[in-house]
Order: structure tokens, then sequence, then C-alpha cells
């Protein structure tokens, strides 16, 4: 098999892994959990997948300077996983820089017509991809979630990116630089990014559908049922009577989404989730019924939870309505024991929503106790 048959069945290998990741990374990933972190990740695999095809196309049609504008923007995807990290830590986030950088370097690629000086450009831009991949190690380790195996994959491939980025910038240096010595180079190059590709959606799937580190919005219903029956369980077992249950809605749903269009209501909402997770305590379940409605299982003495509770309502009321005259936000809670219903998830959920119900009856902007 020649050098170009090799690079052509890596680059349909790549551009086929890099659309199946970017559909499990998207659909099971941010879909499932959305988060500005997920989204950037999404946004990454996206940019790997389209650059892959584009430089495919560009190799069929025998377009050199199509080809090399897609492996150009396909090395801004590290920038972008760093990104997504910093956002996962309330950071800035910083993803134009993998824009400039994608840009940056498919202009270069195409525009360096000249063997020795397309090698070297070659070999600074593979490096600079590989700065992003040295500096998402240094996120990972800050993530509180850093020794779990699965985000190891990331990490370990991310080294190796690094160590073989600076191989290839030394082999550059040290050996004269002709059109025959890039094909080991790219062959390289494809190999690092097939396995990049794959490594990245194992561990970018952990971070954005398994973890819980980072979340700021509640979990699917059917996955809060299962976890919350079986916290509800055991301490039914453990006769434990600090465990309630909350029914948490938005008041006059209807009259925002009506006032605000459904771009606005879907941006409230996110952040009605946001105020609710950073309000309660951190091990709080929180389970999303509906748009706008919120269920969370809580293990705090009344009083703490009480604290908490006003807490949360006095968040609802300062959300940033700056864009929306004349609309004004508030919460109703329904607050259960969960010896009320014998530690029933099912019995909890409904009376906790009947008395959110009341709550929202008697004008909203407060809570209302179902006592054991």
């Amino acid at each position: 098999m020649t050098p170009q048959e090799t690079l052509a069945n890596l680059g349909l290998a790549q551009a086929t892994v890099a659309t199946l990741a970017t559909v499990m990374v998207v659909g099971l990933g941010f879909l499932h959990r959305p988060s500005r972190a997920a989204l950037l990740w999404s946004l990454a695999f996206v940019l790997a997948m389209a650059s892959t095809w584009v430089s495919v196309a560009g190799s069929v049609m025998g377009e050199e300077a199509v080809r090399r504008a897609g492996l150009g923007l396909m090395l801004g995807a590290p920038a972008l996983i760093w990104s997504g990290f910093r956002a996962r830590r309330d950071a800035r986030a910083l993803p134009w820089i993998a824009v400039a950088q994608s840009v940056a370097t498919a202009a270069a690629f195409v525009a360096a017509t000249e063997p020795r000086a397309y090698g070297m450009t070659f070999r600074v831009a593979f490096l600079g991809a590989a700065v992003f991949a040295g500096l998402t190690i240094a996120e990972t380790r800050r993530a509180a979630d850093r020794m779990e195996r699965l985000v190891l994959p990331l990490t370990i491939v991310s080294a190796g990116f690094v160590a073989l980025a600076g191989g290839i910038v030394v082999a550059g240096l040290a050996l004269p630089s002709n059109v025959g010595d890039l094909y080991l180079p790219r062959i390289l190059n494809s190999l690092a990014m097939l396995v990049y590709l794959v490594c990245a959606t194992v561990s970018v799937l952990y971070l954005t559908s398994v973890s819980p580190v980072g979340t700021s919005s509640a979990i699917s219903w059917p996955q809060f049922t299962v976890t919350a029956t079986d916290r509800l369980a055991r301490a039914r077992r453990s006769r434990e009577t600090s465990w309630a249950v909350l029914a948490i809605r938005l008041d006059d749903p209807e009259q925002i989404r009506s006032t605000i269009g459904e771009s606005g209501w879907n941006r409230i909402v996110s952040t009605f989730e946001t105020v609710v997770a950073r309000a309660l305590p951190a091990e709080a379940d929180l389970g999303r019924p509906a748009r706008g409605r919120l269920v969370a299982v809580v293990c705090r003495p009344g009083p703490v939870l009480r604290e908490h509770v006003r807490q949360l309502l006095r968040r609802v009321t300062e959300v940033d309505a700056a864009d929306w005259v004349d609309v004004h936000f508030s919460a109703s809670i329904g607050w259960v024991p969960a010896e009320a219903a014998d530690y029933d998830l099912t019995e909890l959920v409904r009376l906790a929503e009947d008395a959110a119900e009341t709550a929202s009856g008697l004008g909203g902007d407060r809570w209302e106790r179902l006592r054991a």
C-alpha cells in the first residue's frame, strides 16, 4: 500500500469515527444534560467531523488546497476541548481562541505552497494544537472527578499528543524537509487524531452524561426516579427522619412564555434550574417532570431546609429580567416530609405538587408545607 493510499484510508477512518463521536457526544451528552461545557465539547466534535470530511473531499477531488484547509480547521478542536473544561469550572471559556486557531491554521496551510515552508508550517501548527492538549491536562487535574477511570483516556492521549508534536518539530528542525519527508508526519498526525477522537469521546461522554461534578441543572425524570426511590428506600430502612421532597415551580409559566416568547422561556427555565441547584444542598437530587417545574429530594433538618427554601425563593425573584419589561419572576414550593407518605416517592411527589399548586394559588412566591 502506497503512502497516499494509507493517508486516504486513515482520512476515511477519521471522518467515520468523528461522525459517530459527534452523534454520541451531542445525543448522549449535550442533549441529555445541557451545559455550556457540553456545548463547547459538542462543537469541538462537530468541528472535527466537518473538517475531516472537507479534507477527505479535497483528497477525492484532487484539490490540495481544500485538503489542507480541512486539516487546518481540525487542529482547532483541542482548543475547544480545553475551553469546555474552563466553562465547567465557571472560568472564562475563551472559545474564540479555537476559532482563531482553526482559521489561521487553515489559511497558513493553504498559503504555504513551497514544500519546505509547508513542512515547517505543518509541524508548528500541530505543536500549537498540542499546546491546548497540554492545557487540557492541567484542567483535568483541577477537576473534582480527575481520578475517575473514564477521565484517564483523555488525559493520557493528550500527553501523547504533546509528546508526538514535540518529536515532529524536533525532527523537522534537525532534518531537511521535502515533500517525501511529510508523509510520515502526516500519517502520525492522522493516527494521533484518530486515537485522540476515540479517547476524547469516552471521557467527554462520562463528563457530560454520568459525572455529577459541574452539573447545574436537573437530571432526566426517569433517572431521577430511580436514584430518588433508592435513596428514600434506604432512608426508610435506616429510620432517617430528615428527608423531604420539594416540588418547585415557576409562577405563571404560560403568561411568562407568551410575554417573552419560546426562546426567552427556554433561557429562563435554564436559569431557574441553575438557581435552584445552587440554592439547595449540594447532595440534593433534582428531577425535571416538566419545563419550569422541578422536584428535589433533600436530607436536612426542618430549620436548615427552611433557610434553603427562603434563599431559593429570594434568588428566583432576583433573576435578571432586564431583557423582558414588565415580567416578574417568582416560584412556589410544596414541601412534604418523607415520613408523611412512608417514603414512597410517587405519593410524596403528588403531595408536594398539590402543596406547590396551593402556594401558587395563594399568590406565589411562597412555600406550603405538609405536616407529617
